[in-house]
């Protein structure tokens, strides 16, 4: 068996390109129908009762209007969008709590809707059932026919250029649409430039046309031809959560479903001298679950292997091509058959060719 044998330490503190700039707790929300963030940055909240703004300087929940079982929220310039339950368009402007108004514009159990400006103009896309629908808030313009998920277009971007891609997913693949323009959708044709043969539990793009594809592990990163970058690691996410990018600094949010909070990722152009950064895994002593966290002031290709107190491979964690910043990995206290290992103490080795980094922790129930 192969044993631990580099006791090389590279470690000191840090930061890269991407960071874990704070987590703020929706535990007032008993449930999470959707979010969305405006052009300028404001990250809005939609439950089953009401619509929320997350305070920019406090991070708390602000309620700004009570509704009754809205599905869906988008917001364009000064004003909110959402679907009430009787699948009707409503605008609310986003400074005032009060005037509401019915749009006349009634839609099909939609799942997903995103507001963009069209030639100056307001313009949606919402998914619903087999078809993605091109509208304004008062009446449907084009449709597209399609299986899709989940859809994303690229914040800010020009979509009267027939040659700006809109993306979707389907049975964890993701397409590229180009070729059609919001008012002739049924002139996009689509191109396979992803499959995952893990679950795919959301993604978006940012306005540079990025892809980011969120995993119950990780960020995998695309550029818009679906040519893989690296990854973003992010501990444990649950199904049914979301991310989104923040069109105003290139931030992501990460709504995980199950532990009910948002974390914020942000970029940073900061650089390290130092290549490696192996942190204290959290909790420790674990339980039946811990993260590790490390940052890279470069992309690697790296591995993390979980050791026993002799030196005997347990698990590797991780095996892939990570980017430059801040990273969390989650190891469950298992082997590799996926059994709970004994209490003891224990090692976590990153290697890669650039140098190894390892610490200890300990397993206790």
């Amino acid at each position: 068996m192969r044993r631990l044998s580099v006791l090389i330490f590279l470690v000191c503190l840090s930061s890269g390109a991407w960071h874990y700039s704070e987590e703020l707790a929706l535990t007032k929300v008993s449930q999470v129908n959707d979010l969305t963030i405006s052009s300028n940055g404001e990250l809005w909240v939609l439950s089953p009762s009401t619509i929320s703004k997350v305070d920019e300087n406090s991070g708390d929940l602000v309620v700004f209007k009570h509704i009754d079982n809205a599905r869906a929220l988008t917001a364009l310039g000064p004003n909110l969008y959402y679907v009430d339950n009787s699948n009707r368009l409503v605008t609310q402007p986003s400074d005032d709590r009060e005037n509401a108004e019915l749009t006349g514009l009634n839609l099909t159990n939609p799942t997903q809707m995103t507001a963009m400006s069209v030639s100056g103009a307001a313009g949606l896309i919402v998914l619903e059932p087999t078809r993605l629908v091109f509208a304004t808030p008062f009446e449907t313009i084009s449709t597209l026919s399609t299986n899709a998920e989940r859809f994303s277009i690229i914040p800010l971007a020009d979509y009267s250029d027939r040659r700006t891609p809109f993306f979707t997913l389907s049975g964890n693949r993701i397409f590229t649409w180009s070729g059609g323009r919001f008012l002739n959708a049924e002139n996009y044709v689509s191109r396979l430039i992803y499959s995952a043969s893990n679950v795919v539990l959301d993604f978006c793009a940012d306005k540079r046309g990025n892809l980011y594809i969120l995993f119950a592990d990780s960020i995998t990163v695309l550029d818009n031809n679906g040519q893989y970058k690296g990854k973003i690691g992010v501990g444990n996410i649950s199904r049914g959560s979301r991310i989104l990018s923040n069109p105003t600094n290139n931030s992501l949010i990460v709504y995980d479903r199950s532990a009910k909070n948002i974390q914020v990722i942000a970029e940073t152009g900061q650089i390290s001298e130092e290549l490696i950064v192996l942190d204290k895994n959290r909790p420790n002593p674990v339980d039946n679950y811990t993260e590790i966290p490390f940052t890279l002031s470069e992309p690697l290709f790296l591995t993390i292997t979980i050791y026993n107190l002799i030196g005997e491979p347990v698990k590797q964690i991780a095996r892939d091509r990570f980017l430059r910043g801040s990273h969390r990995v989650a190891w469950k206290a298992d082997d590799e058959e996926g059994n709970l290992v004994p209490n003891g103490v224990y090692f976590y080795r990153l290697e890669s060719n650039r140098g190894v980094a390892i610490r200890q922790l300990i397993v206790l129930r």
